[in-house]
């Protein structure tokens, strides 16, 4: 599997160089930085979309909840004490982020001491200092305090559990290894996983796909046989772009779209801190599902789980409207997981979702520019000749289209699979909208965060004070 890298707003190029701190109208936003740190530190290290979407969640939520604590303005995803009085929220963002990426990648520390030391010399404009610096050391401490209850948290959420390796089964339509290595189904654990803020990894899971003696079946199988295959004569160049361009779309491309936008909407801090806080947690809590999904049907002889290389190659399905070619080769080499649910739409559903609730206006500027890596680490492939590093969007749902039709220009999924996989991303997306993050009254109580692991202090709010410097905040 692929992760692609993303660009920040001011053209830094992962892997070339760390991005600086990103500028939001006139201030620094913690939570944008740190996240364009974050997927620096994913491309540095290789690491796949799964993992880089629980890391994502586990990073922003910390962040979230540490600033939060401060205020009580809104309802916590996990984290749910008070924070000491006089803690910059900036600063508590910086020491969860800073704490967070610490843990998780160490070898790449020096680059983390030389981040956290960048942050807070941009705090000159802090609003929560009270001139003596304390707020900045309160807030730094209290971040790192949230971020490693967050890490003791995750930590027991099966991420690291081994299983036998699973192979599916030879019955007609089921899931089994695909070329060139035959692999089991990776990345297993992510099946069983505990969720982030769902109730079970059964709640939004999507139904039984499709079956072989359908009509969807058979459009399904003719389109991506015509054209996804290497030698595909009906692919437009654009559509090979589009394939490859998105091949390891993941919330490296969705984390660099909210950059984009929230920096274009002139987006305040806590803002920003709750899109990025709902968008990974929604993210990990869908590619669990998905998960989940994918290993329970492929281990169902009578579910349509097979990827179109089995299907097509074989043509055993019995029916002559579906003929095999014993030769077809999908553009894209397949990932060794089966086909339901669609990995890559489901978080794509998801990310479009939250992004378009903050930024789907009238008013709202939509245009952004997507990146692929120049440099590519050992997760990376390198791009066709032919095929332009950037893609340019002038609206989210286009963006979201684009990237789910990858999926089938490249001959990985189906058209029925990944509509599928793109709703269940879209209500997962809404219910954590709904739940987590969202602003509460003034008169908060004791005990309304959700969650039993903490108790609340009273939440008592005073004014703001945190809108990034010439920007307006939702």
């Amino acid at each position: 599997m692929l992760l692609l890298s993303a660009r920040s707003v001011q053209a830094q190029t992962f892997g070339q160089a760390s991005p600086t701190a990103t500028d939001h109208g006139q201030g620094v936003d913690e939570t944008l930085d740190w996240n364009a740190r974050l997927i620096d530190g994913l491309f540095t290290a290789g690491t796949t979309p799964p993992p880089a979407l629980r890391i994502a969640a586990i990073m922003n939520i910390a962040m979230f909840d540490a600033a939060n604590a401060v205020t009580h303005r809104s309802r916590p995803f996990h984290f749910d004490l008070d924070a000491p009085p006089g803690t910059s929220r900036r600063a508590a963002r910086i020491g969860a982020a800073y704490t967070v990426l610490s843990k998780i990648f160490t070898t790449q520390q020096a680059k983390w001491d030389d981040a956290k030391a960048a942050s807070v010399a941009a705090l000159s404009d802090d609003e929560d200092d009270d001139g003596t610096g304390q707020s900045t050391v309160n807030g730094l401490a209290w971040g790192t305090t949230v971020a490693l209850d967050i890490l003791a948290w995750r930590a027991t959420d099966g991420f690291t559990r081994t299983f036998p390796p699973f192979t599916g089964g030879t019955a007609i339509g089921q899931w089994r290894p695909t070329p060139p290595a035959f692999q089991p189904m990776v990345q297993m654990q992510f099946a069983f996983m505990a969720p982030f803020v769902v109730t079970s990894l059964d709640q939004f899971l999507p139904g039984k796909p499709r079956g072989l003696n359908t009509d969807t079946w058979v459009s399904d199988y003719n389109e991506v046989k015509q054209i996804a295959s290497t030698t595909s004569t009906t692919r437009t160049a654009d559509q090979t772009s589009i394939g490859w361009f998105w091949a390891g779309v993941g919330w490296a491309h969705w984390s660099e779209a909210a950059h984009a936008l929230a920096v274009a909407n002139r987006s305040g801090r806590e803002t920003t801190s709750r899109l990025f806080a709902q968008m990974a947690t929604a993210g990990a809590d869908t590619i669990e599902t998905t998960w989940h999904g994918k290993r329970l049907y492929a281990g169902d002889p009578t579910a349509v789980t097979w990827r179109p290389i089995t299907a097509i190659r074989l043509g055993g399905d019995g029916n002559p409207a579906t003929p095999a070619d014993p030769a077809w080769t999908p553009y894209i080499p397949t990932q060794p997981h089966p086909e339901y649910v669609a990995a890559h739409p489901s978080f794509n559903g998801c990310a479009a979702a939250v992004l378009q609730a903050y930024y789907d206006g009238d008013d709202n500027s939509q245009s952004f520019e997507l990146s692929y890596p120049v440099a590519p680490s050992t997760a990376f492939g390198a791009l066709p000749p032919g095929v332009t590093p950037t893609r340019s969007f002038t609206s989210i749902a286009q963006a979201e289209q684009e990237a789910n039709d990858a999926r089938v220009f490249g001959g990985l999924h189906y058209r029925s699979s990944v509509n599928v996989a793109d709703g269940e991303g879209r209500t997962i997306a809404a219910y954590v909208m709904a739940n987590f993050g969202t602003p509460i009254h003034r008169n908060h109580q004791e005990g309304d965060g959700g969650h039993g692991d903490h108790n609340h202090g009273n939440g008592d709010c005073g004014g703001d004070g945190e809108s990034a410097a010439a920007t307006t905040d939702q």
